[in-house]
């Protein structure tokens, strides 16, 4: 009777390690399967840029808050450039003058054709005199040396009147120039002064404002963010090694944290053409197709663009493949050609029929 019990205990340890040795298995099947290439995704608006000054100085007025809509036009802020006030304020004192010099009641230009006109009654007595005195030599009345003398007086007085009119020429020019530039300085400072009033480049919504009244501003600090109120863009960072399998039109899934529960439909619209060397990756944007209730600026989550799809494929769960190129069955080892990818499953187009078992690798 005991050696029975032992014998009956013996062979139920033996079955029950056969049931635990059972390897796990799966059948080759046929499904849609679908590849993707994934990413987070950050929402922004439409058009967005950071509003900058033209102009440092102190930020005198803030007109623009969070959540506040614009046009386009708009003053945001008003900076008090002080520098830029000083400028402007000589530059209007060196265009005053410049005038005056140039137009005024008693300028340099009315004193020099006050000379020239004296000159010239100058290089006119000369003139009479010289001819007088050449009729006078003629009837040897005057000497050769008294002819030369008046001659060489009216040459003069000739010399002079064309130095006078060719230094008024100068001047004119010269004065017209000054006056030209000294109106440009005053312009430029006014234009300066201008830029003092930041506006809005876009009708839209302002984001948000970083700085506050009476702090100092740069003009490499941004002062605010702006962007498109209704419109929203899909940011999405893609790794170099995915780039090339990413084309516009593309469709993405999209699911968002604040919409766990739903998934939206998505496009691929633009690629940039440039690695960013620092993250490695390049940025994608996409619209919406099937849109979301609400959405708002930074709101984040993830991204599946679809890059190929097969509808009844040839499958088998990802997990069960071997080097990328082998399976197990029970008869041993298999080659395997693959195709398409996902998350879960892989596509066979060789080396497996419909229906075949294949096990799991331990």
């Amino acid at each position: 009777m005991y050696r029975y019990k032992i014998v009956v205990l013996t062979l139920g340890l033996l079955f029950l390690s056969s049931c635990s040795d059972k390897r796990e298995s799966a059948l080759v099947e046929r499904s849609d399967i679908v590849e993707s290439v994934y990413s987070s995704v950050t929402i922004e608006p439409m058009n967005m840029y950071q509003v900058n000054s033209s102009v440092t100085g102190y930020l005198e007025k803030v007109f623009a808050f969070p959540g506040d809509e614009v046009e386009v036009g708009d003053i945001l802020f008003h900076i008090r450039d002080v520098q830029g006030t000083t400028t402007a304020s000589n530059a209007r004192l060196n265009y005053e003058l410049a005038q005056k010099n140039y137009n005024g009641d008693r300028n340099q230009i009315d004193d020099l054709r006050l000379d020239i006109n004296s000159a010239n009654l100058k290089r006119q007595n000369d003139s009479i005199n010289y001819h007088r005195n050449k009729l006078l030599y003629d009837k040897n009345v005057l000497t050769k040396v008294e002819l030369e003398q008046s001659e060489l007086i009216y040459s003069s007085s000739k010399n002079n009147y064309s130095s006078l009119k060719n230094k008024l020429v100068r001047m004119e020019r010269e004065l017209k120039v000054s006056l030209d530039q000294a109106k440009n300085n005053y312009n430029s400072s006014v234009s300066r002064s201008d830029d003092a009033a930041v506006r809005a480049i876009i009708s839209g919504k302002v984001y948000d404002v970083f700085k506050e009244q009476g702090e100092f501003v740069s003009v490499q600090e941004p002062l605010a963010v702006l962007g498109s109120t209704d419109e929203f863009s899909i940011k999405m960072l893609i790794d170099e090694v995915d780039i090339t399998r990413i084309k516009k039109g593309q469709k993405i899934v999209v699911t968002l944290e604040a919409y766990k529960s739903q998934s939206f439909e998505a496009k691929v619209t633009h690629i940039t053409p440039k690695m960013d060397g620092r993250t490695q990756t390049f940025e994608i944007e996409g619209v919406f197709v099937d849109f979301p209730s609400e959405l708002y600026m930074g709101l984040t989550g993830e991204g599946n663009i679809i890059v190929k799809q097969i509808k009844q494929a040839l499958v088998i769960p990802r997990e069960y493949l071997i080097d990328l190129n082998k399976v197990e069955t029970e008869n041993g080892m298999k080659k395997v050609k693959i195709g398409v990818q996902s998350l879960s499953h892989v596509e066979i187009i060789s080396g497996l029929k419909e229906g075949e078992e294949i096990l799991k690798p331990l």
